[in-house]
């Protein structure tokens, strides 16, 4: 009796090793807006007929890094080039997305016996240890690539010490002088860019530009490491998951600025005084830096 209890605990120790896969994750992720937003690429692959298991599943994990690696490759860099272009100009920059595939990340697969045929998930993410970004972080911090070769936004005198455009904080402060009650300004620790009335695509560099195409924020606004966790930030088509996802990183009252337009499709462009907005209460809340900010798309 002893003996089938512990082979049992055996067997369901093996069961809680073996991850398990639920038939929702068995969905392919390879739209721009799905990517950029979920965060990862997931592609669903399969093997040809008549083989054996561990044939047919090798086979098919051959084929989902060939698909990974198509998906990759068309994925914008910026409005003017894709990561294909990155990895034609530069070996360093091909072999390291050739590495990088190989830490795919297996989320399922399947055998059909009967005809031996087999399928599996395969995902990689953009953001983390080990993703997309880290993997072309000297591509995307690139100078060229970074600014566009746009001039940088310079408010205009006297705003940088402007009062922080923030909402009012309702923890009160004693004025001193006056002996009186003040509400302090709190300044702006989050942006939001609802870019929902034109064709804005997601990539791995979207910038935020004046009217006059001088850049607000691209990545080397974002202090790397920072870059390599969140890009060049989140992307969502909802109000309230724009919010909680600002909130999660540490933003309590983030801003909402309207796009006026946008250039090669990946460029939100805002009005000069937005900007001056939003470069005062950097200045106080650092938010760029940390990469607080979240486009909303259709």
């Amino acid at each position: 009796m002893k003996l089938f209890k512990i082979a049992g605990i055996l067997v369901l120790g093996l069961m809680l090793l073996v991850p398990a896969w639920a038939e929702d994750d068995w969905d392919a992720v390879t739209g721009e807006n799905q990517i950029f937003e979920k965060g990862y690429i997931q592609v669903i692959s399969g093997s040809e007929e008549g083989q054996s298991r561990y044939r047919a599943i090798r086979a098919a994990k051959v084929v989902a890094q060939r698909d990974l690696l198509e998906v990759i490759q068309g994925l914008n860099l910026d409005g003017s080039s894709t990561v294909n272009d990155g990895m034609l100009q530069s070996d360093e920059i091909r072999t390291s997305v050739q590495g990088f595939l190989k830490g795919a990340v297996p989320c399922g697969q399947k055998f059909n016996s009967d005809k031996g045929f087999a399928e599996v998930c395969m995902r990689v993410h953009l953001r983390g240890k080990g993703g997309l970004y880290e993997t072309l972080l000297p591509l995307i911090t690139d100078k060229e690539v970074a600014s566009g070769n746009k001039p940088v936004y310079q408010p205009p005198a006297g705003a940088t010490n402007a009062v922080p455009q923030g909402t009012i904080n309702t923890a009160p402060q004693e004025n001193t002088a006056e002996g009186k009650i003040a509400a302090m300004p709190t300044p702006y620790d989050g942006l939001i860019i609802d870019t929902r009335s034109f064709q804005f695509r997601p990539a791995l560099v979207n910038r935020i530009l004046t009217e006059k195409e001088q850049v607000v924020f691209d990545p080397s606004k974002i202090l790397s490491n920072i870059l390599v966790e969140r890009g060049c930030g989140g992307f969502t088509t909802d109000d309230s998951k724009a919010k909680a996802l600002l909130e999660s990183w540490g933003s309590k009252n983030p801003m909402v600025i309207q796009t006026v337009d946008v250039a090669k499709q990946t460029d939100a462009k805002i009005t000069q005084t937005d900007a001056t907005t939003i470069t005062v209460n950097d200045q106080a809340s650092n938010l760029l830096a940390q990469a607080r900010v979240v486009f909303i798309l259709k």
